[in-house]
């Protein structure tokens, strides 16, 4: 198995419960400050919903309003992708990855079914 790499930020409640998910089902992770590292372009393509781009923000970040991302229109997903890596803050968190895949958002189904 891909090395599993779980992206955080300090304070994030879902990054914690993720973080508790994969403790509890014993799978080895490495733990990456998503501000201090963030995400590869390449990872965050794959992690990036290109029907509904939207999803790949988090609401709270201070971006997403000065940006104004609800009313947003993006041509491609390259666009968000360049977005985020520029705004990691604006990156919804936490971020999963295993080798070229990766998730955002933490929901504990679709974490059982990305690891198998």
């Amino acid at each position: 198995m891909s090395p599993v790499k779980l992206y955080v930020k300090s304070g994030c409640k879902a990054c914690d419960r993720a973080a508790a998910y994969l403790t509890k089902k014993e799978i080895s992770y490495e733990r990456v400050d998503i501000l201090k590292s963030p995400p590869a372009k390449k990872l965050l393509e794959k992690a990036v919903d290109a029907f509904d781009p939207k999803t790949s923000f988090n609401a709270r970040a201070k971006g997403f309003k000065d940006h104004d991302i609800p009313n947003a229109t993006f041509k491609t997903k390259k666009e968000v992708v360049d977005l985020l890596r520029a705004n990691p803050d604006m990156i919804r968190r936490p971020l999963l990855a295993r080798g070229e895949k990766a998730i955002l958002g933490f929901d504990e189904a679709d974490y059982a079914t990305f690891l198998r």
